[in-house]
């Protein structure tokens, strides 16, 4: 990759679904630029890589921003899924995951209320407020998701509102239905 970028053919090198090791590791034999790795209210582990990130001035681009569409608040609690949709073999779309993070979807919902947004947007908004270098990149199969999801853009949390949902994030009993841990950092 180092030749490749000394000859010009490529500008930028990223990883995906990397650890602080792996990235350390890469990083000192040709610099990365950016990691893609999963990374939402519902799935934060990923958190724990931010200050070596910051520390080596790389970017982070966050795949499955609205946890697979769950955090858009587009589908409730009982949902019928049509043959071949994959939210049907989700976990986090089953009823009893829909139960565990209630009390999540509802803090989504009171924020959106308060921002005049959308849940998708609030999810989103978070994720751009928390920090710069943060680049959300949810799948949209539809103009008007993707309208609404650059609308998030337009949502301005302090920090003080970003540490308020963190803190309130930490305090809830989610579902982990994608592994890995909640924990922030």
């Amino acid at each position: 990759m180092s030749d490749l970028i000394q000859e010009g053919k490529i500008l930028y090198r990223g990883i995906s679904e990397t650890t602080e090791d792996y990235l350390r590791r890469a990083h000192a034999i040709c610099p990365v630029t950016a990691v893609q790795n999963r990374y939402s209210m519902m799935a934060r582990w990923h958190g724990v890589l931010f200050p070596t990130l910051e520390e080596l001035g790389v970017g982070y681009v966050a795949f499955s921003p609205l946890a697979n569409g769950i955090l858009s608040d587009s589908v409730q609690k009982g949902a019928a899924y049509g043959k071949g949709d994959y939210r049907a073999f989700m976990p986090q779309y089953s009823d009893a995951a829909f139960e565990a993070n209630r009390a999540l979807f509802e803090l989504i919902r009171s924020l959106a209320a308060e921002k005049d947004a959308t849940p998708a947007q609030i999810s989103l908004a978070w994720m751009i407020n928390k920090k710069p270098y943060i680049v959300p990149i949810p799948g949209s199969r539809k103009i008007e998701r993707i309208r609404e999801n650059a609308g998030a853009a337009d949502i301005l949390l302090t920090a003080e509102e970003v540490n308020a949902i963190d803190e309130k994030l930490d305090s809830m009993e989610m579902s982990q239905v994608f592994g890995g841990s909640p924990a922030r950092k």
